[in-house]
């Protein structure tokens, strides 16, 4: 285990005798500063040091001390995916561990003598999580408090990027579906995406028996990266497997096929999408009226079991040319105020959107805080900065709405899988981390 260790002026001592105790013990520690004790520092600095090490997994963990623990502990809670705990005995300790996961502790010098604060530490570093019942409420922590309410402005940060993070769609076996990299080669995709840049891989399944839950936790923590979210829509295109057919046994596959694909995105804290798995509406008027129907029916039911799960559902809209059963944002908002569930969220791809709406910025606004997902694929579908689409304008805008979820990358593998990857990681990478103040980014060949 790599834990990272800082603290304020105050809490130098404390954060000395933590790190000798770990490196007594032979553990992987890390001296985040000070460097001296006798120069006053601002707990603030020190704490968004650490939470940005253990989200960005430099560090599994992460340890805080000032003088209660508390500016720490505040601080280090600002940063999406931090769940930073204030504990002060071996209680506390065990459950911010066993039931919430905590991945940053916090420490109170003027609180606790060395001896009971490295007790906590070793029960801490010794407790694991016990997943169960705890994962979906975990879940909640990632959507609901990273939402802004309607009304409310944007992120207080000011001249910089919000931090968001990047993931690229790959396959775990050859498939018909154009826009994937590595297809049938995950290994080799999830360390092309690792030095690329990303964060998150998005896995594009024909069904959840196409990959081995361990084998994946194993492929994602080699390769620091997380699980963004499920495509579901191959069990259409290559089996036939659509939620609009007319046979109701069809019908019923693909309900189980996508509750099936919630239940392993639950162990990964990812999305699912239901996107191209719609397929088309067909028949007459009466026809396309009662497909439909049946359809949201199946639709709302998917989306409550992900809400048991604590997995976010997403609806996709797609472009007329694959589908005639939503392409638009608008169809999709409607879509979710007739399933009427608030966490049943849109993802909007800039390919798709580049055919369908007239004004791609206007439609993000109009989706709003119901923005779960977002594909970023050029107007050629290539990788991001390789078309003609204005991604700073679409980043103000996202950024305007508030949305702090992920960006995915949905592209063709042109000319190859890695010269397109390394072109999205690069080009996603300038976009993100650019003054907002800055200049525009250019094409990137």
């Amino acid at each position: 285990m790599r834990i990272i260790i800082a603290s304020d002026h105050v809490g130098f001592p404390l954060k000395h005798a933590l790190l000798e105790y770990l490196g007594a013990r032979g553990m992987d520690c890390y001296d985040g500063g000070p460097e001296r004790p006798d120069i006053p520092v601002d707990y603030p600095d020190f704490a968004a040091q650490v939470a940005h090490a253990v989200t960005a997994h430099t560090f599994e963990r992460g340890v805080l001390v000032c003088g209660t623990g508390i500016g720490m502990s505040i601080a280090a809670n600002r940063v999406p995916g931090v769940r930073a705990a204030l504990c002060h005995n071996l209680y506390t300790a065990h459950y911010s561990r066993s039931h919430n996961d905590a991945n940053i502790l916090c420490l109170g010098a003027e609180s606790l003598d060395a001896q009971t604060a490295i007790e906590i530490l070793k029960e801490w570093t010794n407790t694991d999580f016990e997943d169960g019942r705890h994962k979906p409420k975990l879940a909640k922590l990632e959507k609901r408090f990273l939402e802004f309410p309607s009304g409310d402005e944007p992120s207080p940060l000011t001249g910089w990027r919000l931090p968001l993070r990047t993931g690229v769609a790959i396959s775990p076996s050859p498939s018909g579906f154009g826009p994937l990299l590595f297809s049938g080669r995950l290994e080799e995709g999830f360390r092309a995406a690792h030095e690329a840049g990303f964060d998150l891989v998005e896995l594009s399944l024909r069904s959840s028996q196409e990959v081995e839950p361990g084998y994946l936790a194993e492929l994602l923590s080699e390769n620091q990266l997380d699980l963004a979210a499920i495509a579901t829509g191959r069990a259409c295109l290559e089996d036939s497997l659509c939620l609009s057919s007319t046979d109701a046994s069809v019908r019923a596959r693909v309900l189980e096929l996508i509750k099936e694909n919630i239940v392993l995105a639950s162990r990964f804290n990812a999305g699912v999408i239901i996107g191209g798995i719609r397929g088309r509406l067909t028949g007459s008027t009466e026809d396309l009226i009662a497909q439909r129907a049946s359809a949201v029916a199946a639709i709302r039911e998917c989306s409550s079991y992900a809400k048991e799960y604590g997995v976010m559902a997403l609806i996709e809209p797609i472009n007329r040319y694959e589908t005639n059963f939503i392409n638009t944002a608008a169809e999709g908002m409607q879509l979710l105020e007739e399933v009427g569930d608030e966490e049943l969220k849109l993802l909007l791809d800039t390919f798709h959107m580049n055919i369908e709406e007239t004004d791609l910025s206007a439609a993000i606004l109009a989706t709003g805080s119901q923005l779960g997902y977002l594909h970023f694929a050029d107007s050629n579908r290539y990788a991001p900065g390789q078309g003609h689409l204005d991604f700073q304008t679409l980043i103000r805008t996202i950024e305007q709405v508030g949305y702090q979820g992920a960006i995915g990358v949905e592209i063709l593998p042109y000319p190859d899988d890695l010269t397109a990857i390394r072109q999205a990681g690069s080009f996603l990478s300038h976009l993100l981390h650019q003054p907002t103040a800055g200049g525009d980014i250019g094409q990137q060949n």
